[in-house]
């Protein structure tokens, strides 16, 4: 392993190494959610036939958390009832973070691997290892080959073929920066596009997956710092 990939304790706040191996295990199966599985999204548009351009606040409670969704961000017609749910899925148009417009229309119900969307899935957090910690407790286990430059300088790691990441890679932000770390699909198909999905921990006890098109990752730094924001105020009351 790389010392650029090396774990610091110190840096992380970690106990010895029985509970890094612990919190390592639990953090492998929260990982094992594979890009490939991201692409259902695209392929699933019936869901698209019931979006709304209302922008009712939708009252919602995940995991004993209540949360103000405006009801276009809501990509199920069921969920914008409100109440409890076990999670609940937002479709956003990229760059303006919106949801569902009458003016955007054509954006929502475009099927190709290019669509300016990204989708969103808020649902109970399982552990505290989110996609940056897993950089170091799991995904540098797996780095196969030398780093290279990605887009927007993010750094760029093939991950091990013959693992459950096989056909993946992870880009991260460079050291000393923000944290910022996805997993991409290595190569696109004309069925499956190039997916990066990445997860973030929010309030406290949810975890928000959300996932988008590999292009967008020229605008990682923009992109995620205005997603937490949004994502924070469907904590606010209206």
């Amino acid at each position: 392993m790389t010392q650029s990939v090396a774990i610091d304790n110190k840096t992380h706040g970690w106990g010895g190494p029985a509970v890094w191996a612990l919190l390592a295990a639990i953090a492998v199966a929260a990982a094992a959610w594979g890009v490939s599985r991201a692409i259902d999204a695209y392929h699933d548009r019936v869901a698209l036939r019931g979006l709304k351009d209302k922008t009712t606040p939708v009252r919602v409670v995940v995991a004993d958390e209540p949360l103000v969704i405006p009801a276009n961000m809501i990509r199920h017609r069921n969920a914008r009832r409100g109440g409890a749910l076990d999670k609940i899925d937002l479709l956003l148009h990229w760059p303006s973070l919106d949801g569902f417009t009458t003016e955007r229309a054509a954006a929502f119900k475009d099927s190709s691997s290019g669509a300016p969307l990204i989708y969103a899935t808020l649902e109970p957090r399982v552990n505290d290892i989110d996609s940056d910690r897993r950089l170091s407790t799991i995904y540098a286990r797996f780095f196969d080959g030398p780093a290279f430059i990605g887009p927007a300088s993010l750094i760029g790691r093939r991950l091990n073929p013959t693992s459950r990441y096989a056909d993946e890679i992870v880009y991260h932000a460079p050291y000393g920066t923000a944290p910022f770390v996805t997993r991409c699909l290595a190569e696109a198909t004309e069925e499956i596009p190039a997916t990066c999905i990445r997860d973030i921990n929010i309030g406290y006890g949810l975890v928000v997956r959300y996932r988008f098109n590999e292009a967008l990752l020229a605008n990682w730094r923009t992109m995620d710092d205005r997603l937490k924001r949004l994502f924070g105020q469907f904590f606010r009351r209206p």
